[in-house]
């Protein structure tokens, strides 16, 4: 009996796996079918989307779903003008300067919530970029995002400001150059008469700068507007000060040939040296003095050296000024802050104590290391070139200074400038150590 129940069993088991296959093999097709249609519907959902952005994205605080290209570009460009549209004023005294923000030079762009960024005018390239987040995935992704079943990626995006610092310094120094003006010491000219001071003033740009940097790298779509005043700026020389220039505390004198044109060229180039006023702290290049052509005047050619050669060139000669004016600035105790030899000795001057021109090349520059200033005088009589120094009374302070020069060969000598009081040396300072071609 249990045998012929086994059969039986067996045979109800075949019998269900029979219609089991059958009943598989008569769904699969409709299952098929059933997910054909799906997937097309999916499909047709997701084409809706094709161009369309999909949900979480936003600028601010508008929400970018179910836009199309034109509509996202137009939607940034708004988002966009009233930034482009901003203006920043200035109220400076009674002057009202208004910059709008392509003046100032401000960088604005579209920063994304993922790091990307675009700049103003990639409008399109941004909306392009918006609706194609997402559409990487997969249909039946893309499919539950749009039901609502899946969350789509976020993207957010702001509008950034950045302040250009080149075009900024550009508006900086502009605003200095119209408002700050530099007060004007006293002066005192070769014929004694004392010039006047004037009162300059300043504009704090430094404020302006940082107020409108502050501004610049911001957030806000709001108008700047800031008021300044320039302050004066009083000289720190009056006329007072300068008629106390009045007294000699240098000079030295060389000789030279009158009718020449070394001699025309000496001349010149004292006349134009005369008269220089300088205030404490002030230089003076003799390259720039000594060829200022203001007088509209121009040099002779006349013996120069040049690479150990006697040649003619415009303005020789005139190293004799510059030469006996360094001398001069010794016996008042200024030393050079450029000074150089000639490559061969001079007759006027001893070794070491000369001081050669060469455009593009030597030069002598004196600054002024009194405490007062200081009236230089260069006059030529009958062939004797003669540069003074007029100054204060006690501009020296007792002191005496005498250059000197230790020649060691006929071509190479050593100088110093011996300082006295009285009739004390109180120390000897190293100039130069020289040698001659």
């Amino acid at each position: 009996m249990k045998k012929h129940t086994s059969i039986f069993a067996i045979l109800i088991l075949a019998l269900l796996t029979f219609c089991g296959i059958i009943s598989l093999y008569l769904y699969l097709p409709y299952w098929k079918l059933q997910q054909q249609k799906i997937l097309q519907e999916q499909k047709l959902a997701v084409d809706l989307y094709k161009d369309i952005s999909y949900p979480n994205k936003s600028i601010g605080s508008v929400n970018l779903t179910r836009m199309n290209a034109a509509s996202l570009t137009a939607v940034l460009q708004k988002e966009r003008k009233p930034y482009d549209d901003s203006t920043a004023t200035l109220q400076i005294n009674n002057d009202t300067i208004k910059y709008k923000m392509k003046d100032l030079g401000q960088h604005i762009y579209y920063k994304c919530s993922d790091g990307s960024t675009f700049e103003s005018g990639e409008e399109n390239a941004l909306a392009q970029y918006i609706i194609s987040i997402d559409k990487k995935r997969s249909i039946k992704e893309q499919y539950d995002i749009i039901k609502g079943n899946e969350e789509a990626t976020t993207l957010k995006i702001s509008i950034q400001c950045e302040c250009r610092e080149a075009q900024l310094n550009k508006i900086i120094r502009a605003l200095s150059k119209k408002y700050d003006v530099a007060a004007e010491n006293s002066r005192i000219t070769s014929s004694y008469v004392v010039l006047p001071a004037k009162e300059g003033c300043v504009l704090d740009t430094q404020t302006i700068a940082k107020e409108l940097r502050t501004y610049l790298n911001r957030q806000t779509t709001k108008n700047f507007s800031g008021g300044y005043k320039t302050t004066k700026v009083k000289p720190v020389w009056y006329p007072e000060d300068l008629k106390k220039v009045n007294t000699l505390i240098a000079r030295h004198a060389t000789t030279f040939k009158e009718n020449t044109s070394r001699g025309y060229n000496i001349r010149l180039a004292a006349s134009r040296l005369n008269g220089v006023c300088l205030l404490p702290g002030e230089d003076i290049s003799f390259l720039d003095v000594l060829y200022n052509k203001k007088d509209k005047k121009s040099y002779k050619k006349s013996d120069a050296f040049f690479r150990g050669d006697v040649v003619q060139a415009e303005g020789g000669g005139i190293c004799q000024v510059s030469t006996t004016a360094y001398h001069t600035f010794l016996l008042a105790g200024i030393l050079p802050e450029k000074r150089y030899p000639h490559s061969m000795p001079v007759g006027y001057s001893k070794l070491g104590l000369d001081a050669a021109l060469s455009v593009g090349g030597k030069d002598l520059v004196i600054r002024n290391t009194l405490d007062v200033p200081i009236l230089i005088l260069s006059q030529t009589k009958k062939g004797t070139l003669a540069v003074a120094i007029q100054s204060y009374q006690d501009a020296l302070k007792g002191k005496t200074y005498r250059p000197r020069s230790e020649k060691i060969t006929d071509k190479e000598a050593k100088t110093f400038l011996d300082v006295y009081v009285g009739k004390t040396k109180q120390e000897s300072i190293s100039l130069s150590h020289d040698t001659y071609n």
